[in-house]
């Protein structure tokens, strides 16, 4: 009888532990779907972030292309506009340079001009003495011309 007892509890002792080993794997199978519950909730929101991500990524790149090409446009109409200014600036030295070539062709014609008026009031002025010399003699000889005919 004592080996009938010790049979049944051993049994008892056996079906506890079963009975325990049991509820260890339904708490180790309710731990391990919440974990994958978590799981597949944190792959899901890592998932959408993401895929935020990637759509900010696309956009600023979209914007990055826009502002390349905009600043390629910009630097070339930079580079025209530093080539019309080069132009301006070459044109407005040339035209000063021809101001400067005209106004010394104007002060050579103006000199030339003083030289000519001064040779012309020279050639007056001799012309005039001769003139007012020819009236001088032309009096005289009237004079002598009355005097001799009294």
């Amino acid at each position: 009888m004592a080996k009938d007892l010790d049979q049944r509890e051993m049994i008892a002792s056996l079906r506890r532990e079963k009975d325990y080993l049991l509820m260890r794997i339904d708490m180790l199978e309710a731990t391990h779907k919440f974990v994958c519950e978590a799981r597949k909730l944190e792959i899901w929101f890592l998932k959408h972030k993401l895929d935020e991500i990637d759509n900010t990524v696309k956009f600023y790149s979209g914007v990055l292309g826009v502002l390349k090409r905009e600043n390629i446009d910009l630097k070339l109409k930079l580079e025209e506009e530093n080539q019309l200014i080069k132009a301006y600036v070459l044109l407005n030295t040339m035209g000063i340079e021809l101001l400067k070539k005209k106004n010394e062709l104007v002060k050579i014609q103006i000199e030339e001009l003083e030289a000519k008026v001064a040779e012309l009031r020279i050639n007056g002025r001799s012309r005039t003495m001769r003139f007012l010399s020819l009236i001088d003699e032309n009096k005289q000889v009237s004079a002598e011309s009355v005097v001799n005919l009294d």
